[in-house]
């Protein structure tokens, strides 16, 4: 491993790193999270990047304290495990393992009850295979999302999920309403497609952006950063194309959208997307 390097970044140090790849300033997305991460550190937060000596930065791991967790989990005591990413390119070399071991003992310094995690078994999440063979045992399950946990004080009561959904739909219940937080960089973007998408079908998105953990774990998903919900309903629990948008409300279209109006928006994105000649 003397190749890379775990980095614990700051205030100071985070403008020089990526987030889940992208590294360009003037993207909204790492503009987001680059000021959401100074604003957290306060918090207990930590962002560790991995970086190759030859490559730059091929990885990362973000946790929190329970209390302070972007995810709908009753966790106190535990560090809870946002999210952990290697570069595909880098994977199997055991990077994983290196970051969540930072993770552990930062846990065992700090004496925690243990460390928490969400996985998924859809890809936007990291899977839930690196943890089990770490020692992670399931204690809560909405599938496809499953709350894994590593105890360091065996009487500790499970973490669990705190997901309630009504309250926030009965809150949204008319219209379109676009749920993102800072803590995610692919939010931004998803959010500002899908508002332009739904434009062109007549409606005009309500988007609010999710300003604080106590917020995150109101979110009607155990993704806890980023919802989509029309008419009171939850079409979407994380970052889509504008492309899988549509799609989705051409199934699941109520009477006040035309279908037709969004087949034939639907088909010029289609055409958009083939290459010149096709």
């Amino acid at each position: 491993m003397r190749d890379y390097e775990v980095i614990d970044t700051n205030a100071e140090n985070v403008g020089d790193c990526s987030f889940c790849g992208n590294k360009k300033p003037n993207n909204l997305g790492y503009r987001w999270k680059s000021n959401w991460l100074r604003k957290r550190y306060a918090e207990g937060l930590r962002y560790k990047v991995l970086r190759s000596r030859e490559f730059g930065d091929v990885g990362m791991i973000e946790y929190a304290p329970g209390r302070h967790a972007w995810r709908p989990v009753e966790a106190a005591g535990y560090l809870v495990i946002h999210c952990l990413m290697v570069n595909r390119k880098h994977q199997g070399k055991g990077l994983g393992s290196l970051l969540l071991e930072s993770c552990l003992r930062d846990a065992k310094t700090s004496k925690c009850r243990g460390v928490a995690v969400v996985t998924s078994s859809d890809s936007f999440m990291a899977g839930s295979d690196l943890f089990i063979k770490a020692g992670f045992v399931s204690v809560d399950r909405i599938p496809p999302y499953e709350l894994l946990v590593k105890k360091l004080q065996k009487t500790a009561p499970d973490p669990r999920f705190i997901v309630e959904r009504e309250r926030l739909f009965e809150r949204y219940r008319k219209g379109l309403t676009i749920l993102a937080a800072d803590q995610c960089p692919y939010a931004a973007k998803s959010a500002e497609r899908i508002a332009e998408a739904s434009r062109t079908l007549g409606l005009e998105p309500k988007v609010v952006r999710v300003g604080s953990a106590r917020a995150s774990r109101e979110l009607p998903t155990p993704y806890g950063v980023f919802s989509i919900l029309y008419n009171g309903k939850l079409i979407a629990d994380r970052p889509i194309s504008a492309h899988r948008f549509l799609n989705i409300m051409t199934k699941d279209a109520d009477s006040h959208i035309d279908r037709a109006r969004v087949a034939h928006v639907l088909s010029q994105v289609r055409r958009s997307r083939k290459p010149a000649g096709a």
